[in-house]
């Protein structure tokens, strides 16, 4: 990929670009982005098998169910503010101690809606499932404010472009995670509770280690202005629609499944969607170095890179793909576990909609590139009603 890219920087000038002091740090940055990224993905997978191989299809199913609605509300409650943290940082509009005060007043707001709209809403989405996985929803719920708080420190370092600092915090969560499911494994305790435990205690590490180098790194006291609270607002807002569509589309088969069918489907199709995006984190890397690229270039160089990343994914995901739908059901079975083994034609079926999902990365980051924010928007938007309106009159038929 990084090679392709600067195959073409004699007609496009990307050597030159690459030779600032910025541009070095920024590569930099984005080498050790994108190691953090197989590593958040590494981690990832052995968490969705561990958790699979300790709780069974039904234990998974309820896990998902009970971490992913209030995750929901975090995500539409977020109002792009960690974007904004970003933008605003790196611009260097206003002081980092207005950016990091004006931000946790937000948060302070954000937490209290997410907390009492979750409260109406968590209970009743589940109202199928077990008093005790509802308890635990329940309690994820009020620990939320942790991962939105966690997420303020990573942000305004990365708006610094301190992206070793930005990276060891957003691996922290998923590190502790896999180490307590890790432990859980060996000593062989098989129970919702910890499982929850072990997540939220990755939420609670992040947040620790994250303020104490924002604090190391930075004087901050409190400044709180008008003037810096309405420029992040204003500039979060631009942008929420775009995440909310996507976050959305990517969820709402889960979130249907969650109220349309039992928690073992549930935790089957769940194995089935880990297992069929094990192939994308190569269209993940592409689609930053994409967007870094193509932010660098003038429009015709960043139509070059966009093409070179897309056709290196279509061949990755087609050749990954094709040989994945031959091998899917045995190595659900050898991995997850022979309880798991009608996920392997579910995998199947979303393989061709993995490699589009690959594809649209790609696609997305480039037309961010091109100084369009706007076009994902519209794709996912129109994605979500599509898959919502299917999943709704299939799904009490054909099940997962």
């Amino acid at each position: 990929m990084a090679s392709s890219i600067l195959a073409i920087s004699p007609r496009t000038g990307l050597k030159s670009t690459f030779k600032s002091h910025l541009a070095q740090r920024l590569r930099g940055g984005f080498g050790s982005t994108l190691v953090a990224q197989l590593g958040v993905l590494g981690l990832g997978t052995f968490t969705g098998v561990a958790a699979a191989r300790l709780l069974g299809p039904q234990g998974r199913g309820e896990l998902s169910a009970l971490i992913l609605w209030p995750s929901v509300l975090v995500m539409l409650f977020s109002l792009g503010i960690n974007q904004a943290v970003v933008f605003h940082t790196g611009q260097k509009l206003y002081g980092i101690s207005e950016v990091w005060t004006a931000s946790l007043f937000v948060c302070v707001m954000q937490c209290l809606l997410v907390v009492m709209v979750g409260l109406l809403v968590v209970p009743r989405a589940l109202h199928a499932y077990s008093p005790e996985t509802r308890h635990l929803a329940l309690i994820f719920l009020f620990t939320t404010p942790l991962l939105m708080l966690s997420g303020y420190p990573s942000s305004l370092l990365q708006g610094k472009l301190d992206f070793l600092s930005f990276n060891v915090i957003r691996m922290i969560p998923t590190l502790v995670y896999a180490l307590g499911l890790a432990f859980l494994l060996l000593v062989r305790i098989v129970d919702l509770k910890h499982v929850v435990g072990f997540q939220i205690l990755g939420y609670v590490a992040a947040l620790a280690v994250g303020g104490w180098i924002l604090l190391r790194k930075e004087n901050l006291r409190f400044s709180l202005k008008k003037a810096v609270l309405n420029s992040l607002l204003s500039y979060g807002l631009k942008t929420q629609f775009a995440t909310v569509t996507s976050y959305v589309n990517q969820r709402v088969d889960q979130l249907l499944l969650s109220l349309l069918v039992g928690p073992q489907e549930l935790g089957l199709y769940v194995v089935a969607v880990t297992v069929s995006l094990a192939l994308s984190f190569l269209p993940q890397a592409s689609a930053m170095v994409t967007l870094a690229a193509g932010s660098n270039l003038p429009r015709a160089g960043a139509k070059a890179v966009i093409c070179s990343s897309f056709r290196t994914s279509l061949i990755w995901l087609v050749v990954g793909c094709s040989a994945l739908f031959v091998v899917a059901p045995w190595l659900i079975t050898l991995v997850f576990g022979a309880c798991f083994i009608r996920s392997g034609l579910a995998c199947r079926i979303l393989l061709p909609g993995s490699i589009a999902l690959g594809l649209n990365q790609v696609l997305y980051e480039g037309s961010r590139s091109l100084n369009d924010p706007a076009l994902p928007s519209y794709s996912e938007g129109v994605a979500a009603i599509l898959t919502g309106v299917g999943l709704y009159l299939l799904l009490p038929r054909f099940g997962f």
